[in-house]
Protein backbone atom coordinates (compact mmCIF):
# COMPACT_ATOMS: atom_id res chain seq x y z
CA UNK A 1 0.00 0.00 0.00
CA UNK A 2 1.30 3.78 -0.87
CA UNK A 3 0.51 7.09 -1.20
CA UNK A 4 2.06 9.60 -3.94
CA UNK A 5 2.22 13.42 -3.07
CA UNK A 6 3.16 15.85 -5.16
CA UNK A 7 5.82 18.78 -3.29
CA UNK A 8 7.35 21.94 -3.90
CA UNK A 9 10.62 21.70 -6.14
CA UNK A 10 10.12 18.82 -8.68
CA UNK A 11 9.94 16.90 -6.00
CA UNK A 12 7.38 14.24 -4.37
CA UNK A 13 6.52 12.23 -1.49
CA UNK A 14 5.90 8.26 -1.60
CA UNK A 15 4.26 6.61 1.78
CA UNK A 16 4.76 3.05 1.58
CA UNK A 17 3.16 0.93 4.55
CA UNK A 18 2.84 -2.67 5.44
CA UNK A 19 0.49 -4.08 7.68
CA UNK A 20 1.19 -6.73 10.69
CA UNK A 21 1.43 -9.88 8.53
CA UNK A 22 3.70 -8.29 6.64
CA UNK A 23 5.95 -6.88 8.98
CA UNK A 24 6.51 -10.25 10.87
CA UNK A 25 7.50 -12.10 7.78
CA UNK A 26 9.87 -9.08 6.85
CA UNK A 27 11.48 -8.50 10.54
CA UNK A 28 11.77 -12.68 10.31
CA UNK A 29 13.57 -12.48 6.92
CA UNK A 30 15.92 -9.42 8.09
CA UNK A 31 16.78 -11.55 10.88
CA UNK A 32 17.88 -14.98 8.44
CA UNK A 33 19.57 -13.00 6.17
CA UNK A 34 21.52 -11.04 9.07
CA UNK A 35 22.24 -14.43 10.92
CA UNK A 36 24.69 -15.95 8.11
CA UNK A 37 27.33 -13.04 8.80
CA UNK A 38 26.86 -12.02 12.53
CA UNK A 39 29.84 -13.15 14.79
CA UNK A 40 29.49 -13.45 18.43
CA UNK A 41 31.46 -14.49 21.35
CA UNK A 42 29.89 -18.02 22.76
CA UNK A 43 27.96 -18.66 19.29
CA UNK A 44 29.21 -20.38 15.79
CA UNK A 45 28.86 -17.96 12.88
CA UNK A 46 25.04 -18.34 11.38
CA UNK A 47 23.71 -20.37 14.88
CA UNK A 48 23.40 -17.07 17.10
CA UNK A 49 19.98 -16.74 18.17
CA UNK A 50 17.41 -15.08 16.46
CA UNK A 51 16.01 -13.17 19.94
CA UNK A 52 19.85 -12.22 20.66
CA UNK A 53 20.37 -11.10 17.16
CA UNK A 54 17.25 -8.95 17.28
CA UNK A 55 18.39 -7.35 20.93
CA UNK A 56 21.64 -6.51 19.62
CA UNK A 57 21.26 -5.68 15.21
CA UNK A 58 17.92 -3.45 15.91
CA UNK A 59 19.26 -0.71 13.78
CA UNK A 60 20.28 -3.68 11.17
CA UNK A 61 17.32 -5.35 10.96
CA UNK A 62 15.57 -1.83 10.12
CA UNK A 63 17.76 -1.05 7.43
CA UNK A 64 17.18 -4.67 6.07
CA UNK A 65 13.66 -4.25 5.89
CA UNK A 66 13.60 -1.13 4.81
CA UNK A 67 15.77 -2.05 1.54
CA UNK A 68 12.90 -5.01 1.20
CA UNK A 69 10.05 -2.19 1.22
CA UNK A 70 12.19 -0.61 -1.60
CA UNK A 71 13.23 -3.77 -3.47
CA UNK A 72 10.40 -5.23 -3.69
CA UNK A 73 7.70 -1.37 -3.96
CA UNK A 74 10.02 1.04 -4.97
CA UNK A 75 10.17 0.61 -8.63
CA UNK A 76 6.86 -0.91 -8.89
CA UNK A 77 5.42 2.44 -7.61
CA UNK A 78 7.67 4.21 -10.38
CA UNK A 79 6.71 2.42 -13.44
CA UNK A 80 3.07 2.59 -12.50
CA UNK A 81 2.68 6.24 -11.39
CA UNK A 82 5.25 7.34 -14.56
CA UNK A 83 7.97 8.97 -12.34
CA UNK A 84 11.20 9.25 -13.05
CA UNK A 85 13.63 10.15 -10.62
CA UNK A 86 16.82 12.06 -11.25
CA UNK A 87 18.26 10.60 -8.05
CA UNK A 88 17.93 7.77 -5.51
CA UNK A 89 15.33 7.83 -2.72
CA UNK A 90 15.73 9.71 0.25
CA UNK A 91 14.61 8.15 3.02
CA UNK A 92 12.94 11.11 5.42
CA UNK A 93 11.23 8.59 7.93
CA UNK A 94 10.99 4.90 8.46
CA UNK A 95 9.28 3.86 11.97
CA UNK A 96 8.41 0.26 12.44
CA UNK A 97 6.52 -2.20 15.21
CA UNK A 98 5.19 -5.12 15.48
CA UNK A 99 1.64 -3.99 14.30
CA UNK A 100 3.05 -1.67 11.45
CA UNK A 101 5.43 -0.72 9.37
CA UNK A 102 5.83 2.91 7.31
CA UNK A 103 8.21 4.55 4.97
CA UNK A 104 8.06 8.09 3.89
CA UNK A 105 10.81 8.73 1.05
CA UNK A 106 11.17 11.99 -1.38
CA UNK A 107 11.67 11.40 -4.80
CA UNK A 108 13.87 14.12 -6.99
CA UNK A 109 12.63 14.21 -10.33
CA UNK A 110 13.29 16.93 -13.32
CA UNK A 111 11.90 20.24 -13.13
CA UNK A 112 9.28 21.39 -14.74
CA UNK A 113 10.29 23.81 -17.15
CA UNK A 114 8.06 26.58 -18.57
CA UNK A 115 9.91 27.90 -22.01
CA UNK A 116 9.18 31.82 -23.03
CA UNK A 117 9.71 33.11 -26.27
CA UNK A 118 12.58 31.63 -28.13
CA UNK A 119 12.09 32.21 -31.97
CA UNK A 120 13.05 35.63 -33.14
CA UNK A 121 15.18 36.32 -30.65
CA UNK A 122 16.41 39.76 -31.35
CA UNK A 123 20.41 40.43 -30.59
CA UNK A 124 23.28 42.75 -31.67
CA UNK A 125 26.15 41.61 -33.54
CA UNK A 126 29.99 42.77 -33.78
CA UNK A 127 30.63 43.69 -37.22
CA UNK A 128 34.12 42.77 -38.66
CA UNK A 129 36.34 44.73 -39.99
CA UNK A 130 40.20 44.06 -40.53
CA UNK A 131 41.84 47.14 -40.51
CA UNK A 132 45.30 47.90 -42.76
CA UNK A 133 46.87 48.75 -38.79
CA UNK A 134 45.50 45.40 -37.21
CA UNK A 135 46.61 43.62 -40.00
CA UNK A 136 50.31 45.69 -40.10
CA UNK A 137 50.46 44.32 -36.21
CA UNK A 138 49.45 40.67 -37.23
CA UNK A 139 52.65 40.39 -40.12
CA UNK A 140 54.70 42.15 -37.31
CA UNK A 141 53.67 39.77 -34.75
CA UNK A 142 54.51 37.01 -37.48
CA UNK A 143 58.07 38.60 -38.28
CA UNK A 144 58.48 38.42 -34.72
CA UNK A 145 57.68 34.93 -34.12
CA UNK A 146 60.32 34.42 -36.86
CA UNK A 147 62.88 36.39 -36.14
CA UNK A 148 66.29 35.77 -34.28
CA UNK A 149 68.13 37.06 -31.43
CA UNK A 150 71.78 37.59 -32.31
CA UNK A 151 74.47 39.32 -29.83
CA UNK A 152 74.50 43.15 -30.56
CA UNK A 153 77.74 44.88 -30.71
CA UNK A 154 79.96 45.70 -27.41
CA UNK A 155 79.57 49.51 -27.38
CA UNK A 156 75.74 49.28 -27.71
CA UNK A 157 73.10 49.73 -24.81
CA UNK A 158 70.64 47.64 -23.78
CA UNK A 159 66.93 48.32 -24.84
CA UNK A 160 63.22 47.03 -23.90
CA UNK A 161 62.62 43.58 -25.72
CA UNK A 162 66.56 42.98 -25.67
CA UNK A 163 67.63 39.51 -23.73
CA UNK A 164 70.41 40.45 -21.55
CA UNK A 165 72.35 37.37 -20.07
CA UNK A 166 73.12 38.69 -16.61
CA UNK A 167 74.90 37.27 -13.64
CA UNK A 168 73.20 38.54 -10.15
CA UNK A 169 73.29 38.83 -6.38
CA UNK A 170 70.90 40.39 -4.00
CA UNK A 171 71.28 42.06 -0.35
CA UNK A 172 69.28 43.18 2.20
CA UNK A 173 70.65 44.69 4.90
CA UNK A 174 74.15 44.39 3.20
CA UNK A 175 73.94 40.40 3.89
CA UNK A 176 73.37 38.02 0.87
CA UNK A 177 69.61 36.61 1.18
CA UNK A 178 68.87 32.65 0.18
CA UNK A 179 67.62 32.54 -3.67
CA UNK A 180 68.87 35.81 -4.50
CA UNK A 181 71.93 34.89 -6.31
CA UNK A 182 72.23 33.25 -10.21
CA UNK A 183 74.72 33.27 -12.89
CA UNK A 184 73.85 32.86 -16.46
CA UNK A 185 70.32 34.00 -16.18
CA UNK A 186 68.45 35.20 -19.73
CA UNK A 187 66.13 38.16 -19.11
CA UNK A 188 63.66 39.91 -21.35
CA UNK A 189 63.73 43.89 -20.56
CA UNK A 190 60.16 44.53 -20.24
CA UNK A 191 58.98 41.85 -19.42
CA UNK A 192 58.42 42.34 -15.76
CA UNK A 193 59.85 39.05 -14.83
CA UNK A 194 61.36 40.63 -11.73
CA UNK A 195 60.33 42.58 -9.52
CA UNK A 196 59.61 46.41 -9.12
CA UNK A 197 62.12 48.30 -11.42
CA UNK A 198 64.64 45.79 -11.89
CA UNK A 199 64.67 45.40 -15.63
CA UNK A 200 64.93 49.42 -16.03
CA UNK A 201 67.84 49.71 -14.67
CA UNK A 202 69.55 46.97 -16.38
CA UNK A 203 68.30 49.40 -19.59
CA UNK A 204 70.85 51.75 -20.90
CA UNK A 205 73.67 49.75 -20.14
CA UNK A 206 76.08 47.17 -21.99
CA UNK A 207 77.86 44.59 -21.99
CA UNK A 208 80.44 43.84 -19.74
CA UNK A 209 79.09 46.23 -17.27
CA UNK A 210 78.65 45.90 -13.51
CA UNK A 211 75.47 47.61 -12.03
CA UNK A 212 73.81 48.40 -8.72
CA UNK A 213 70.22 47.86 -9.30
CA UNK A 214 68.12 48.88 -5.80
CA UNK A 215 64.41 47.84 -5.31
CA UNK A 216 61.86 47.19 -3.02
CA UNK A 217 60.21 43.37 -2.36
CA UNK A 218 56.59 43.58 -2.80
CA UNK A 219 54.27 43.76 0.82
CA UNK A 220 52.90 40.88 -0.53
CA UNK A 221 55.81 39.09 -1.79
CA UNK A 222 55.92 35.13 -0.93
CA UNK A 223 58.84 34.95 1.72
CA UNK A 224 58.04 36.71 4.40
CA UNK A 225 61.35 37.69 5.43
CA UNK A 226 61.80 39.65 2.33
CA UNK A 227 58.15 41.05 2.07
CA UNK A 228 58.40 45.04 1.70
CA UNK A 229 62.29 46.01 2.41
CA UNK A 230 64.56 47.50 0.50
CA UNK A 231 67.41 45.75 -1.61
CA UNK A 232 70.42 45.74 -3.54
CA UNK A 233 71.39 43.28 -6.49
CA UNK A 234 74.75 43.60 -8.19
CA UNK A 235 74.58 42.91 -11.47
CA UNK A 236 76.96 41.97 -14.32
CA UNK A 237 75.89 42.41 -17.90
CA UNK A 238 77.47 39.01 -19.90
CA UNK A 239 75.49 39.46 -23.47
CA UNK A 240 72.71 41.16 -25.15
CA UNK A 241 70.47 39.97 -27.68
CA UNK A 242 68.35 41.69 -29.83
CA UNK A 243 65.64 40.19 -31.71
CA UNK A 244 66.24 40.53 -35.14
CA UNK A 245 63.01 40.25 -37.50
CA UNK A 246 63.21 39.03 -41.39
CA UNK A 247 61.89 41.49 -43.82
CA UNK A 248 58.58 41.28 -45.37
CA UNK A 249 59.10 40.49 -48.66
CA UNK A 250 58.54 37.37 -51.16
CA UNK A 251 61.79 35.52 -49.47
CA UNK A 252 59.62 35.64 -45.93
CA UNK A 253 56.40 34.90 -47.35
CA UNK A 254 57.63 31.85 -49.61
CA UNK A 255 59.24 30.66 -45.93
CA UNK A 256 55.54 30.37 -45.01
CA UNK A 257 54.52 28.74 -47.77
CA UNK A 258 53.01 31.54 -49.33
CA UNK A 259 53.60 32.46 -53.77
CA UNK A 260 54.79 36.15 -52.44
CA UNK A 261 54.64 38.89 -49.86
CA UNK A 262 50.64 39.77 -51.25
CA UNK A 263 49.51 36.33 -51.13
CA UNK A 264 50.45 36.36 -47.57
CA UNK A 265 49.07 39.33 -47.07
CA UNK A 266 45.91 38.39 -48.59
CA UNK A 267 45.90 34.67 -46.63
CA UNK A 268 46.57 36.61 -43.17
CA UNK A 269 43.78 39.66 -43.73
CA UNK A 270 41.19 36.29 -44.70
CA UNK A 271 42.52 34.44 -41.58
CA UNK A 272 41.96 37.58 -39.71
CA UNK A 273 38.49 37.90 -40.97
CA UNK A 274 37.64 34.28 -40.20
CA UNK A 275 38.91 34.25 -36.99
CA UNK A 276 37.15 37.82 -35.93
CA UNK A 277 33.84 36.48 -37.56
CA UNK A 278 34.11 33.19 -35.36
CA UNK A 279 34.29 35.04 -31.93
CA UNK A 280 31.45 37.57 -33.47
CA UNK A 281 29.33 34.67 -34.17
CA UNK A 282 29.67 32.73 -30.32
CA UNK A 283 29.37 36.24 -28.64
CA UNK A 284 25.92 36.35 -30.70
CA UNK A 285 24.99 32.84 -29.69
CA UNK A 286 25.92 33.89 -26.71
CA UNK A 287 23.63 36.61 -26.49
CA UNK A 288 20.46 34.49 -27.83
CA UNK A 289 20.94 32.13 -25.53
CA UNK A 290 21.61 34.11 -22.52
CA UNK A 291 18.33 35.47 -23.13
CA UNK A 292 16.21 32.46 -24.22
CA UNK A 293 17.65 30.53 -20.90
CA UNK A 294 16.44 33.87 -19.09
CA UNK A 295 12.83 33.75 -20.74
CA UNK A 296 12.30 30.35 -18.96
CA UNK A 297 10.94 29.54 -15.87
CA UNK A 298 12.45 26.82 -13.98
CA UNK A 299 13.93 25.70 -10.42
CA UNK A 300 16.74 23.41 -10.90
CA UNK A 301 17.23 20.19 -8.36
CA UNK A 302 20.64 20.78 -6.59
CA UNK A 303 21.57 17.46 -7.23
CA UNK A 304 22.02 18.30 -10.91
CA UNK A 305 24.24 21.16 -9.88
CA UNK A 306 26.16 18.95 -7.61
CA UNK A 307 26.68 16.34 -10.73
CA UNK A 308 27.97 18.93 -12.82
CA UNK A 309 30.43 20.37 -10.48
CA UNK A 310 31.73 16.30 -9.78
CA UNK A 311 32.15 16.41 -13.68
CA UNK A 312 34.15 19.83 -13.57
CA UNK A 313 36.74 18.34 -10.94
CA UNK A 314 36.93 15.04 -12.87
CA UNK A 315 37.87 17.33 -15.96
CA UNK A 316 40.25 19.21 -14.10
CA UNK A 317 41.86 15.94 -12.59
CA UNK A 318 42.35 14.56 -15.89
CA UNK A 319 44.06 17.52 -16.45
CA UNK A 320 46.28 17.38 -13.94
CA UNK A 321 47.38 13.98 -14.44
CA UNK A 322 48.23 14.79 -17.93
CA UNK A 323 50.88 17.06 -15.94
CA UNK A 324 52.02 14.07 -13.74
CA UNK A 325 49.27 15.04 -10.71
CA UNK A 326 45.98 14.52 -9.90
CA UNK A 327 43.42 16.43 -7.23
CA UNK A 328 44.90 14.75 -4.24
CA UNK A 329 48.08 16.30 -4.76
CA UNK A 330 46.96 19.62 -6.23
CA UNK A 331 44.75 19.81 -3.01
CA UNK A 332 47.27 19.02 -0.38
CA UNK A 333 50.19 21.71 -2.58
CA UNK A 334 48.14 24.27 -2.38
CA UNK A 335 46.43 24.02 0.96
CA UNK A 336 42.36 23.77 -0.04
CA UNK A 337 40.25 21.57 0.50
CA UNK A 338 37.60 19.94 -1.76
CA UNK A 339 34.82 21.79 -0.32
CA UNK A 340 36.30 25.33 -0.94
CA UNK A 341 36.91 24.30 -4.25
CA UNK A 342 33.63 23.20 -5.46
CA UNK A 343 31.87 26.34 -3.89
CA UNK A 344 33.43 29.34 -6.65
CA UNK A 345 32.26 26.82 -9.29
CA UNK A 346 28.43 26.53 -8.21
CA UNK A 347 27.38 29.58 -9.63
CA UNK A 348 29.04 28.98 -13.48
CA UNK A 349 27.65 25.24 -12.74
CA UNK A 350 24.12 26.08 -12.08
CA UNK A 351 23.79 28.32 -15.60
CA UNK A 352 25.09 25.73 -17.12
CA UNK A 353 22.48 23.25 -15.80
CA UNK A 354 20.12 25.84 -16.65
CA UNK A 355 21.01 26.37 -19.99
CA UNK A 356 20.87 22.26 -20.64
CA UNK A 357 17.66 21.86 -19.40
CA UNK A 358 16.37 24.94 -21.45
CA UNK A 359 18.19 23.62 -24.76
CA UNK A 360 16.85 19.95 -24.06
CA UNK A 361 13.34 20.87 -23.17
CA UNK A 362 13.06 23.29 -26.55
CA UNK A 363 14.30 19.63 -28.85
CA UNK A 364 11.36 17.74 -27.54
CA UNK A 365 9.23 21.07 -28.49
CA UNK A 366 10.77 20.81 -32.08
CA UNK A 367 11.14 17.14 -32.43
CA UNK A 368 14.43 17.75 -33.05
CA UNK A 369 16.40 14.42 -32.75
CA UNK A 370 19.62 12.43 -33.12
CA UNK A 371 19.38 10.19 -36.85
CA UNK A 372 21.16 6.93 -36.48
CA UNK A 373 23.55 7.96 -39.10
CA UNK A 374 24.72 11.03 -37.60
CA UNK A 375 25.75 9.17 -34.74
CA UNK A 376 27.24 6.53 -35.95
CA UNK A 377 29.63 9.42 -37.96
CA UNK A 378 29.79 10.74 -34.28
CA UNK A 379 31.25 7.22 -33.45
CA UNK A 380 33.59 7.59 -35.58
CA UNK A 381 34.79 10.52 -35.46
CA UNK A 382 35.41 9.65 -31.63
CA UNK A 383 37.57 6.73 -32.24
CA UNK A 384 39.91 8.67 -34.92
CA UNK A 385 40.48 10.97 -32.24
CA UNK A 386 41.28 8.40 -29.83
CA UNK A 387 43.75 6.84 -32.63
CA UNK A 388 40.79 3.69 -33.07
CA UNK A 389 38.91 1.65 -35.37
CA UNK A 390 34.86 2.17 -34.61
CA UNK A 391 34.43 -1.13 -34.22
CA UNK A 392 37.60 -1.16 -31.04
CA UNK A 393 35.97 1.79 -29.49
CA UNK A 394 32.50 0.04 -29.53
CA UNK A 395 33.74 -2.92 -27.82
CA UNK A 396 36.29 -1.00 -25.25
CA UNK A 397 32.72 0.60 -23.84
CA UNK A 398 30.62 -2.49 -24.10
CA UNK A 399 33.47 -4.39 -22.14
CA UNK A 400 33.74 -1.38 -19.96
CA UNK A 401 30.12 -1.85 -19.44
CA UNK A 402 29.63 2.19 -20.02
CA UNK A 403 28.15 1.92 -24.25
CA UNK A 404 25.16 2.63 -23.32
CA UNK A 405 25.96 5.98 -21.58
CA UNK A 406 28.48 6.68 -24.27
CA UNK A 407 25.97 6.43 -26.73
CA UNK A 408 23.25 8.42 -24.98
CA UNK A 409 26.34 11.16 -24.09
CA UNK A 410 26.71 11.58 -27.95
CA UNK A 411 22.85 11.75 -28.94
CA UNK A 412 22.60 14.08 -26.03
CA UNK A 413 25.72 16.14 -28.24
CA UNK A 414 24.22 15.95 -30.91
CA UNK A 415 20.35 17.21 -30.43
CA UNK A 416 21.76 20.15 -28.24
CA UNK A 417 24.10 21.39 -31.08
CA UNK A 418 21.21 20.44 -33.64
CA UNK A 419 18.88 23.14 -31.39
CA UNK A 420 21.13 25.57 -31.03
CA UNK A 421 21.42 25.43 -34.75
CA UNK A 422 18.25 26.09 -35.66
CA UNK A 423 17.51 28.76 -32.58
CA UNK A 424 20.62 30.89 -34.58
CA UNK A 425 18.53 30.41 -37.87
CA UNK A 426 15.89 31.67 -36.23
CA UNK A 427 17.19 34.80 -34.47
CA UNK A 428 17.87 38.25 -35.74
CA UNK A 429 20.15 40.53 -35.89
CA UNK A 430 19.44 44.03 -34.04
Amino acid sequence: MYEIKKLEGSKYEVKITREKDDVAKMKEEAIKTLKKNVKMDGFRQGHVPDNVIEKNYEGNIKEEMANKVIEDEYQEILEKEGIKPIDYLKIKEFNVDDDKLELVGEIQVMPEIKIGEYKGIEAEKAGVEITDEVLEAELDRLREANGKLKEIEDAELATFDDVVNIDFEGFVDGEAFAGGKAEGFDLKLGSKSFIDNFEDQIAGHKKGEDIEVNVTFPEEYHSADLAGKPAMFKVKVNTIKRLEKPELNDEFAKDQNFENVEELKTKTKERLENSEKMKADNEFQGKVLEQIVANAELDIPEVLIEREIDQRLRQFDSQLRMQGMDLGKYVEMTGQSIESMRAPLKEDAEKAVRADLVISEISKLENIAAEADEVEKKIEEVAAMYGMEKAQLVNEAKRAGNYNNFVNSIKYDLIARKTIEFLMKEAKEK
